[in-house]
């Protein structure tokens, strides 16, 4: 897939469908044509040349960019594109990944509402209450792993209703 090259340094220019990965040992640099950018490298088209680009972290195993992060190396974690070696602060990692998601913080409870059965609150023995909490921060990000917003519980109900009705 080489088209023109160099003794010393080996592919300097590739053809159009194939991607030119250049890397450095000591001070030599070499060139070499490819299908696919390997780990820690993406691709990026150009009018001229094809180029793999190196991911900026160290940590990165892929990426879309040079910045931004899509799988991170063993022992890091991936978050909106950047590898840590834990969990920012209100994320946890995910089970069977390697990705942080952000938790979202619960309100306090409300009060525990009247004890119903159908919409009615009297002439049953047993009915059911519920209970809410709203998430704070009006800007919870979507995804976020959530604790119950909504309880209920079994309650009993007063047998007779005011005024005979039932």
């Amino acid at each position: 897939g080489c088209i023109l090259c160099s003794e010393d340094n080996g592919c300097i220019t590739c053809h159009h469908r194939l991607f030119l990965l250049i890397w450095r040992d000591g001070i030599r640099q070499y060139g070499m044509c490819v299908h696919t950018c390997p780990p820690g490298y993406f691709g990026v088209r150009g009018l001229e040349v094809n180029r793999c680009t190196k991911c900026r972290s160290p940590s990165c195993e892929s990426c879309f960019s040079k910045d931004f992060c899509m799988k991170c190396k063993d022992k890091f974690y991936l978050h909106k594109g950047q590898c840590f070696r834990q969990c920012p602060p209100s994320t946890a990692a995910q089970p069977g990944t390697h990705e942080c998601q952000e938790m979202c913080e619960p309100g306090p409870w409300s009060e525990w509402s009247t004890c119903n059965h159908e919409g009615r609150t009297c002439g049953c023995k047993w009915g059911v209450e519920t209970r809410v909490r709203e998430v704070l921060g009006a800007n919870r990000e979507e995804g976020a792993a959530c604790p119950a917003l909504l309880e209920t519980r079994k309650c009993r109900m007063r047998k007779h209703c005011p005024g005979g009705e039932h």
